[in-house]
């Protein structure tokens, strides 16, 4: 390894370790600066959990809060009970005495003394100056507080320790005055931030500077649960980079073999395909038929839908023959019902996110993509839909999307969204208003890699399921419902007349046929007695000739006899 190369200890927080290419710096200071409640402390005390989690440990210095206010909010999270209970962690209270005077200038030195001690009691790696600015602002001359920080990040580096700086935005984003300059002296700054989008608060997180490293340097969302400090936009760079998409030739069914046959067999595994379309046009319909039949085929489909909880999507999908409560009760089901307006799109697309990890599903459903077009969010929804296809399309989910219309654009939100460039299949819905009916079709808008066809089609929902009716086209319209049924009908009865008239003139060259046998068969019969009356006839002149030869003959014979003895 190049001596001169970084050397970087993991955070085992996935997203921070993509953003930085491997965590931070193993030896020296990390100034992390941002507003109350942006997450600093939680941060670093999730940074130290995980560190004792893999046996390196922490020592964790608070200049704000005591100590039994430290491990309260850290109990709050999944990791802290355990960052509390770890023998290789050290809590120290170093919060000045209240109504203490400074008098004169003041160094680390004792401080340092009693962190190095904890340092090598726990065999610590990390040490955190969680909120150090409060200790530096007692310091009457801010050229020392700097130096005061160089001072520390040069004892950390000295002994290869990692450390960690939390520390207060002024108003203007920018470091106090006791602070100031420390961003320039320190080789990494993280800057946590807050917004206020939709009334919810949204965390960002953005490395203003990594030197020696290359590193994500655009503002992320933040996001915190009970499993403490997300970042899913960097977990997801570090996905795509790491992953690659395979181009599978497998065509699964959409449940409805009609369908299959318009797409060529079906849609390719791992793709993408969107249902869009009015409400009532049977997107959730098609999206839940998808679903069933690829539960029917033993694989694991993860339904998120935005519009209804589970029970009444089960229930109302029973009305047209597609069985959920089968799929859901053998565990290949699995539904999680969410609403767009309860959280910020990137904490839908974490929660989605982490459904995929821990489901690890072969097909996906989200009814309908487009409900995050109404969702707060620093990061337009378009981002995250683009995130979650990649990552979908990276595992070879085969995923199908529903996406609302209106009546003025029916595909509105579908190309708001983008989601009609993502999709490799675009399925129309619409409705055919004719005749006082209100009939659904489908339209294949694109399939791409299959042959497909263009006709729109109506489409039938009834108990027994779904199925697409024959394209019956008259003229250049294409009839539906009771139109398509009478027009059916007249065609019918049309057909079944020069069916009928066919018959009966076939019938009629048959009896003329018949006829013609007939009298063919007598003039046969009469050309046999003629030619056998000829026959006869022949041999009756044949005899009579004989006959008369032979008299002729005869007759001759008695004519040159002698007559009686006549003497000359």
């Amino acid at each position: 390894m190049n001596e001169q190369q970084l050397i970087k200890r993991a955070t085992d927080i996935p997203g921070l370790d993509a953003m930085t290419g491997g965590g931070l710096p193993a030896a020296g200071g990390t100034l992390m600066l941002g507003r109350p409640a942006a997450g600093k402390t939680v941060l670093a005390l999730q940074i130290l959990a995980h560190a004792t989690e893999r046996g390196e440990g922490g020592v964790f210095v608070s200049f704000e809060e005591s100590c039994a206010q430290i491990l309260r909010d850290a109990a709050s999270f999944r990791w802290g009970p355990s960052l509390a209970e770890a023998e290789d962690f050290e809590l120290i209270d170093a919060r000045p005495q209240l109504g203490a005077e400074v008098s004169g200038a003041f160094d680390l030195e004792g401080l340092l003394a009693a962190v190095g001690l904890c340092l090598e009691r726990r065999r610590a790696s990390w040490v955190v100056f969680d909120g150090v600015d409060h200790l530096l602002r007692r310091q009457r001359n801010p050229l020392d507080a700097i130096d005061q920080v160089q001072q520390l990040s040069d004892w950390c580096e000295a002994r290869g320790v990692s450390l960690l700086l939390t520390g207060k935005l002024g108003d203007a984003d920018t470091a106090p005055t006791h602070l100031e300059g420390v961003e320039f002296m320190l080789s990494t700054l993280i800057v946590v931030s807050t917004k206020l989008v939709g009334h919810r608060l949204s965390r960002r997180l953005r490395i203003a500077k990594y030197r020696g490293s290359a590193h994500v340097a655009d503002e992320v969302a933040m996001i915190m649960d009970h499993d403490g400090v997300h970042l899913p936009h960097g977990h997801y760079a570090a996905q795509v980079a790491a992953g690659r998409i395979q181009a599978s030739t497998e065509r699964l069914s959409t449940g409805v073999a009609r369908l299959d046959e318009v797409l060529g067999g079906g849609l390719y595994r791992g793709s993408t395909a969107l249902i869009s379309g009015l409400p009532g046009t049977a997107k959730t319909t098609l999206a839940a038929s998808f679903a069933a039949s690829a539960t029917a085929r033993g694989e694991r489909v993860l339904y998120l839908s935005f519009d209804e909880d589970q029970e009444p999507v089960v229930r109302n999908l029973r009305s047209v023959g597609i069985d959920l409560r089968g799929p859901l009760d053998r565990g290949l089901l699995h539904f999680a019902a969410r609403e767009a307006w309860s959280g910020l799109v990137e904490e839908h697309y974490w929660a989605l996110h982490q459904a995929l990890d821990r489901l690890r599903p072969q097909c996906l459903v989200i009814d309908p993509i487009s409900a995050l077009l109404k969702a707060p969010g620093v990061d337009s929804a378009f981002v995250s839909i683009e995130r979650i296809l990649d990552i979908a399309h990276l595992r070879g989910i085969t995923t199908v999307l529903t996406s609302l219309g209106t009546r003025d654009d029916p595909q509105g939100e579908a190309t708001l969204s983008h989601t009609s460039t993502l999709a490799d299949t675009w399925l129309a819905l619409d409705f055919n208003v004719r005749g006082g009916e209100r009939n659904r079709s489908l339209s294949l808008v694109k399939s791409r890699g299959s042959p497909h066809s263009n006709q729109v089609r109506e489409l039938l929902l009834s108990e027994r399921g779904i199925d697409l009716a024959d394209v019956y086209q008259y003229g250049t319209e294409v009839l539906m419902g009771t139109a398509r049924m009478q027009k059916e009908s007249e065609v019918h009865a049309e057909r079944r007349r020069r069916v009928l008239a066919r018959q009966q003139r076939q019938r009629e060259l048959e009896r003329r046929l018949s006829q013609a046998e007939a009298e063919a068969a007598q003039l046969r019969q009469e050309l046999a007695l003629e030619q056998q009356d000829s026959v006869q006839t022949e041999q009756f002149d044949r005899a009579h000739e004989r006959d008369v030869l032979a008299r002729r003959s005869t007759h001759a014979e008695h004519s040159d006899a002698p007559q009686g003895d006549e003497t000359p």
